[in-house]
């Protein structure tokens, strides 16, 4: 019984144990399909992309996965890491996703739209890097409706920005709402002096906390001029627009944006021009705006400039502007990840290869939250998941031992019962020989009875009758 006891016992701690440690294998060596209207994501070297649509409105393989940036590499032989398999997460696709959470090493995932139903969610999803988890979160506050294609932009204190967007029945919306990843609530900012409703635009926060819109497009008014951006200052909520000079880009809309290594200018890249799903030239693909007079020019490029993308997904990493996937490229002959070297301002260069330097990229477009961990919902009731382990470890261990110990009491106890007791003991008389002669025999031939030890007096009286009864009929 007692093993039995201890072999469960055993299990329980295993499983507990295996909360804290969880190792899964990952599919390394991949080959992603082509895809657009993805996300992606650089959290702690990792580069992370989610759904997304592929060949003929189907969800793309993998799902969900990452690329280990800490190490140089070369777009040619890229080593991606299947992650659909290990943690379950809705390939959606036209999803907002940004890192937050008070360590900036949690994912967050909001709205979207589902490929086999055209559904849009306002569902906030979670991924935390570290522990390997998916989850819902509980946000308090009045959610958004499902919209699509945002560009969400984080600020300094982990407050997350969702302007307009595509919702149900053609709807474009302008509202601004504000998703505190720290203490997971939703706030819905001023709309007074907000841009037109809009969709696929891009977005950049500034060093001053201001966040400039670009671009974008609405179904009823058409692809949105380069000729005015939209700045909302987050510091007190409230929106201005700004005439832009220069050599002005022509209206377009799915574009990407970053920040510049000196935090001074805005790159734009791809895109779709005025008319819907309409190719911008390579040569016209790229421009800068600079945010001290909100000048535009064109930079001047070197290297094989490759097919204009849009729907894509671009973001800075070291010296790269970094530009993954999208539509306007055939994987046959361009590679899925585009390099842009743009340490140099005098120069950009398109690469093949990625050089990473140090060990942490530096990362500008993306504000760093410095807040303290134990702030962090996520972290705290993953940290409650752990103790929790932890405590039933403990607790596994004192019932195995405290069911040794009983164990062991109840064998002693065992042993107590066979022994005499303490009275018996003390009236048990010791051995002794009785000489018993006989008249009628030899007198010298004595018989000997022996005394068992061990028996009470009350029992040696009763034998000693005995024993008087043989004497008596012997005599005789």
């Amino acid at each position: 019984m007692f093993l039995n006891n201890f072999l469960i016992n055993i299990i329980i701690f295993g499983i507990l144990f295996q909360l804290l440690v969880e190792v899964k294998p990952q599919d390394s060596n991949i080959k992603p399909d082509l895809r657009n209207a993805h996300t992606a994501t650089l959290i702690d070297n990792k580069l992370y992309i989610l759904g997304g649509i592929g060949s003929d409105n189907i969800p793309p393989y993998p799902t969900f996965f990452y690329l280990d940036v800490s190490d140089s590499s070369d777009t040619n032989g890229l080593e991606w890491h299947d992650l659909t398999n290990i943690i379950s997460i809705p390939p959606n696709m036209y999803v907002a996703a940004i890192k937050g959470g008070a360590n900036n090493k949690t994912l967050f995932l909001y709205g979207g739209e589902a490929l086999n139903d055209q559904s849009l969610s306002n569902l906030v999803f979670t991924y935390d890097t570290q522990y390997n988890t998916r989850m819902t979160p509980i946000i308090t506050g009045t959610p958004p409706i499902g919209k699509i294609s945002i560009t969400p932009v984080i600020d300094y204190n982990g407050l997350i920005y969702l302007f307009g967007g595509y919702s149900t029945d053609s709807i474009y919306t302008n509202d601004m709402f504000i998703l505190d990843s720290i203490n997971l609530s939703w706030k819905n900012a001023s709309s007074i002096n907000a841009p037109i409703p809009r969709a696929s635009y891009g977005a950049v926060f500034l060093p001053n906390k201001n966040i400039i819109y670009i671009g974008g497009y609405n179904e009823n008014v058409g692809v949105f001029s380069l000729n005015e951006v939209y700045i909302y200052n987050t510091l007190n909520s409230t929106w201005t627009t700004q005439t832009t000079y220069g050599s002005i880009p022509s209206a377009r809309y799915s574009i990407s944006s970053v920040l510049s290594l000196d935090n001074q200018k805005i790159i734009v890249y791809g895109g779709y021009g005025p008319n819907f799903s309409q190719s911008i030239n390579p040569e016209d693909s790229l421009y800068v705006l600079n945010t001290s007079n909100f000048n535009w020019y064109i930079p001047k490029v070197v290297g094989n400039m490759p097919p204009t993308r849009a729907f894509h997904r671009s973001l800075l990493i070291e010296n790269y502007m970094v530009i993954t996937f999208g539509q306007g490229y055939a994987q046959e002959t361009d590679k899925d990840i585009l390099l842009l070297d743009i340490s140099n301002d005098n120069e950009y260069i398109w690469k093949t290869s990625f050089n990473n330097n140090n060990s942490t990229p530096t990362i500008t477009s993306t504000p760093q939250v410095t807040l303290p961990i134990s702030l962090d919902p996520l972290g705290s009731e993953k940290e409650n998941i752990i103790v929790g382990a932890i405590i039933g470890s403990a607790l596994g261990i004192a019932i195995t031992l405290g069911s040794f110990f009983i164990y062991k009491r109840k064998k002693h106890i065992k042993k107590q019962d066979k022994k005499p007791s303490t009275q018996n003991i003390n009236n048990v008389q010791p051995q002794e020989i009785l000489h018993i002669s006989s008249e009628k025999d030899n007198p010298h031939n004595d018989r000997e009875i022996l005394l068992i030890p061990g028996n009470t007096i009350q029992q040696n009286d009763e034998r000693n009758e005995a024993l008087n009864e043989v004497i008596v009929s012997i005599n005789k």
